[in-house]
């Protein structure tokens, strides 16, 4: 696109033009998209993460500086986004560990035990990490933060019944692939009733 057409865009988006941004939006959705699937590696965040940029781009769309491109700003706001998105993924994948030490600690602390232990964890890791990644950050932020459905509707920015069905289904996966692995406990299974 011409810098000319850019800039013309750009001043009637700053006068409310919802047609001018949108144009701004067709011509640019598609880097921006493939930029932050390059850092997220995950369709689903790359398309809300490409959604909250142009909403962010649109509600700050006065900050632009008269003539500058457009197009290093939109990707700044999604890097920034995809960035952001990245850290809270990892802290979370980091709490798995610790849910998964939680659920299978016990006392006892001879070398069978610590074997047996071991053993537990890496059962109860497996199944946690074949949950949907919505899932298991549920199942991280319930267990082993303690956080309320309402408080955990709060953080993942989604209806307390989305959390109450993420929570459900996540249990019942859980459930199942504890109780098919023959290598553990009943009781550990049961943990997520």
């Amino acid at each position: 696109m011409p810098a000319s057409d850019e800039a013309q865009l750009v001043a009637r988006a700053k006068e409310g033009d919802i047609e001018a941004f949108e144009a701004l939006y067709e011509q640019y959705k598609g880097s921006v998209y493939r930029t932050v699937l390059a850092i997220t590696h995950d369709r689903g965040a790359a398309e809300e993460i490409l959604q909250e940029s142009f909403l962010r781009a649109f509600q700050h769309i006065d900050s632009v500086r008269e003539g500058a491109p457009i197009s290093p700003w939109i990707h700044r706001i999604a890097i920034n986004l995809s960035y952001t998105w990245v850290a809270r993924r990892s802290r979370l994948l980091t709490s798995l560990e610790q849910v998964v030490d939680r659920l299978t600690a016990s006392p006892g602390s001879s070398p069978e035990r610590a074997v047996e232990q071991d053993e537990l964890q890496q059962v109860v890791r497996e199944a946690i990490d074949q949950l949907e990644f919505r899932q298991r950050a549920t199942i991280v932020l319930f267990y082993l933060e303690g956080f309320s459905l309402a408080e955990i509707a709060e953080i993942m920015d989604c209806p307390v019944g989305t959390v109450k069905s993420r929570l459900h289904y996540a249990r019942e996966k859980l459930r199942e692939a504890l109780l098919a692995d023959q290598r553990l406990p009943r009781a550990v299974a049961y943990e997520f009733t």
